[in-house]
């Protein structure tokens, strides 16, 4: 095993060391009955604060979005501006989807004297916004305001650093995380630059990136060494905030869910992983299920996690019911169905499953020829941004251009786009071929 992979293995386990699951102690709701009741008593604002930080961390999401309110106006009276703008990044999650609020939060951070604790989390706020309305693809509003704000609201030339975050995130979202051409990877590999110049405290708009980015990187034709890199960052961030959460006496502060998250995606990746990573995920992941009754809702309900695993350790036998349940979901993206379409096919064959494996390759050319049409219009936005920002200095970092696309990037960019389209078009013919073929010989008596 490398040093890499033992440090992981000892991160995991003090990870589950120093986790405090709400679930091993006195039930949340006789908690948050004692805890209200002890609320009612308090006679100064920094107390009220620890109080309601523990109702906070003891409650589900609707009491959060309640206790975010209270703590915001506890904490300016308790003069703790960490604890305004931490409430104020909590409420943007809450409600993405309210411009209302968003404006609102918007109006308060702007009230923060520290300027870039006020960037920062004005950056956070919008991007989350903007996050939550792209899973909509459909929405023409937000793709005119995105293109309207990439070309005219932003200083291509600048060196306000959460400027180009916000610019970066900007074009990421309207070219849309299901895309995949040049553009779109210089962003996203220009904002992975940007992110780690970044002071510590920026975590909320670190996380949110490292997210995005592996997500992205998890796709079928992604990067999975990269994938499981930046959900690796994430663990070591809520290493982190565990220790600083601890020193803070915020006792009931639970991060399985974000764990659970971040190891079952890593498990999707298997393929970029050792057999000692696999087994050490994945005996994390049993352990949050066996500790996290949400977790193990999750788990029971989706069934992500055992069907990376089955396909992780080659048990195909198991594996071929799982992943056909994670297909019924009619949410999924193109991209994952194309995913997980793939590793049925691997399964059916292994398992000489032969009707699995027919429909399988179906499911699986359906998937590709829609992830075509998304990346026809992906290639029409590059353009239209292309004009936009070619041959001007993006980003700068003080020792100079970090990402600076030239007309000699312009020209590859076209290239790029042709052997795409050719490449894509002899796939499907030979996915044509291969499913005719295949179909016959179901015909034949």
């Amino acid at each position: 095993m490398k040093k890499y992979d033992i440090l992981f293995a000892f991160i995991l386990m003090f990870l589950f060391a120093l986790s405090a699951s709400a679930d091993t102690k006195p039930g949340k709701q006789a908690l948050i009955e004692k805890y209200s009741t002890q609320l009612k008593t308090t006679t100064s604002a920094r107390d009220s604060l620890r109080i309601l930080y523990y109702l906070f961390d003891l409650s589900d999401r609707r009491g959060q979005a309640k206790y975010a309110w209270d703590i915001y106006y506890t904490a300016g009276r308790a003069e703790n501006v960490n604890a305004q703008l931490d409430m104020i990044r909590n409420l943007a999650n809450f409600y993405a989807k309210d411009d209302s609020v968003i404006n609102q939060l918007l109006r308060m951070t702007d009230e923060v004297s520290n300027e870039e604790a006020r960037a920062a989390t004005r950056t956070y706020i919008v991007n989350q916004q903007i996050n939550r309305k792209s899973r909509n693809p459909n929405d023409t509003e937000l793709q005119t305001m995105l293109l309207d704000s990439i070309t005219k609201s932003h200083n291509l030339e600048g060196k306000d650093i959460y400027d180009k975050l916000s610019l970066l995130y900007q074009i990421i979202q309207y070219l849309g995380v299901d895309a995949d051409g040049v553009l779109f990877k210089e962003c996203l590999d220009a904002y992975a630059n940007l992110i780690e110049d970044l002071p510590a405290s920026d975590y909320p708009l670190k996380n949110q990136f490292y997210t995005t980015a592996a997500m992205v990187h998890s796709r079928m034709n992604g990067n999975p060494e990269k994938a499981i890199e930046y959900d690796k960052k994430l663990i070591e961030i809520i290493e982190q905030l565990q220790q600083m959460y601890i020193k803070k006496n915020r006792k009931f502060r639970n991060y399985d869910t974000n764990k659970f998250i971040s190891y079952r995606r890593m498990m999707g990746n298997y393929k970029a992983l050792s057999s000692e990573e696999i087994e050490i995920i994945h005996d994390s992941i049993q352990a949050l299920h066996d500790r996290n009754a949400d977790v193990q809702k999750t788990m029971d309900k989706e069934g992500q996690a055992f069907a990376f695993y089955y396909m992780a350790t080659k048990d195909y036998d198991r594996a071929i019911p799982a992943i056909s349940g994670l297909l019924k979901n009619s949410d999924m993206s193109a991209y994952q169905k194309q995913k997980y379409n793939s590793m049925l096919i691997e399964a059916a064959k292994e398992a000489n499953d032969h009707k699995t494996y027919v429909e399988a390759m179906e499911q699986f050319i359906i998937y590709s020829k829609e992830i075509d049409s998304l990346r026809k219009v992906t290639m029409k936005r590059e353009i239209m941004l292309r004009d936009s920002i070619i041959n001007k200095p993006l980003l700068y970092k003080d020792n100079g251009p970090v990402n600076h696309i030239t007309n000699i990037e312009h020209k590859k960019f076209e290239q790029t786009l042709m052997i795409v389209a050719s490449a894509l078009a002899i796939l499907l013919v030979i996915y044509i071929v291969l499913y005719i073929r295949l179909r016959q010989r179901r015909t034949k008596p």
